[in-house]
């Protein structure tokens, strides 16, 4: 099970946990603390957390603590809003097991401290990961490359000793592992995380096979070329075997455009999924990453359908990353002008999720806008993906989302 964490970070969490609590009481019983809480900027009078709990949905966010410093505001806004909070980094195979056999849980046990401190539930992102987030040990051999005709480095190393005869036990260890340590708590585990071909200029079709499956590193010591899509049904059946109460889903990215690439990637996943329940894989839903890109065409009517069949398959949608990025809208257009069209694009995705599926878990890829990785990458633009500014205070995405989820017409 888990060591305890530094005093220090479980007291001030805890007390960030009572703190907010309290406040909650007293709003609840002193209308005059409620008026007041309510026109303060950064306490919405009804929150996120709110709305998605009215609806069976989980409201929650990402965070790093050794990317984040301490934030006491952070951990106040976390507590008002989240029932579950994702490891960032801390959960990915290349942060927690760098070496074989030598493990570092600081990172993961944070994440998993402030989730009991708050009252909400961990998640565990991400076991597999394609094409990243390994450490050298965890990648194919570097000398089988040109035997293999796969362009991508990123899949081989000098030091790597990934392979058939290694993969499923090196599997079976690191979720025995985790399990030790944690026990069955996680509400969601990302047992695959972009698994399926990513198109782009610099992309080489040799990398895809015809189930639309990178040919990674895991694709290839696993057994892709010769067991088809049934490659991945082992490791769900591993992981349900350590975690039965965990929710299973594959997180993919990359579907909600109306371009070529992003459409037939929808199409592949959703053959995957028909074919899992099919075989009696052990999946509980799909993550959608959510990371939506203003100033390009959303399909609207394809996501939808989408949504539709995924349903009819008895599955339920994780949104499990959501931001919206905005650095292809005009450098010229005023800050309002840019957070309406974040707003309005949020608000449409939301409404089609809530309304066509059945979803379970709205989780943001980090609250607070400037801790987001487009606001680091993008610096120069001070650009806004999350539903709160760098004050903790609601932005119009927030309110969008809100009205999304309360406006929600589908039964269930």
């Amino acid at each position: 099970m888990i060591k305890p964490p530094l005093p220090h970070r479980r007291d001030v969490l805890r007390a960030a946990a009572c703190a907010a609590v309290l406040a909650s009481c007293r709003a609840a019983t002193d209308p005059t603390t409620a008026i007041a809480a309510a026109a303060r900027p950064n306490e919405p009078a009804v929150t996120l957390r709110d709305a998605c709990r009215a609806a069976r949905i989980r409201h929650g966010a990402a965070r790093d603590h050794f990317i984040d410093p301490e934030d006491p505001m952070l951990d106040r806004l976390m507590a008002r809003e989240c029932d579950v909070v994702t490891p960032e980094n801390g959960g990915k195979w290349a942060i927690f097991q760098p070496q074989e056999g030598r493990f570092d849980w600081r990172r993961l046990d944070a994440s998993v401290e402030l989730a009991r401190s708050i009252g909400a539930a961990p998640n565990w992102h991400t076991i597999i990961w394609q094409h990243m987030g390994m450490p050298p040990y965890m990648k194919l051999p570097v000398e089988r490359q040109a035997e293999l005709g796969i362009p991508e480095n990123a899949y081989f190393s000098a030091e790597g000793t990934l392979g058939p005869d290694t993969v499923q036990p090196r599997f079976a260890d690191t979720v025995a592992q985790v399990k030790e340590r944690y026990g069955d708590v996680f509400y969601r585990i990302d047992v695959a995380n972009e698994v399926f071909f990513w198109e782009t200029a610099d992309s080489h079709p040799q990398e895809q096979d015809r189930y639309g499956f990178r040919r990674g590193m895991w694709w290839v010591a696993a057994g892709g070329a010769e067991r088809g899509p049934e490659w991945l049904d082992p490791f769900f059946h591993q992981t349900r075997a350590a975690f039965p109460n965990a929710k299973l889903v594959i997180n993919e990215f990359g579907i909600e455009l109306n371009e070529g690439w992003q459409q037939r990637k929808r199409a592949y996943l959703l053959d995957w999924l028909s074919g899992a329940v099919k075989r009696g894989v052990p999946i509980d839903g799909v993550g959608l990453q959510s990371h939506l890109i203003a100033g390009k065409p959303y399909d609207r009517e394809g996501m939808r359908k989408f949504l539709r069949a995924v349903d009819r398959l008895g599955l339920a949608v994780h949104i499990t990353e959501m931001d919206v990025d905005e650095t292809r809208l005009p450098r010229s257009w005023s800050r309002e002008e840019k957070d309406r069209t974040l707003a309005l694009l949020a608000g449409q995705y939301l409404a089609d999720v809530v309304n066509h599926s059945r979803l379970e878990e709205l989780v943001w890829w980090h609250l607070r806008s400037d801790l987001n990785f487009i606001a680091r990458e993008h610096a120069d633009l001070d650009p806004q993906p999350s539903p709160y500014d760098r004050n903790s205070r609601p932005l119009p995405m927030y309110e969008a989302a809100v009205q999304a989820v309360r406006n929600k017409t589908r039964a269930g």
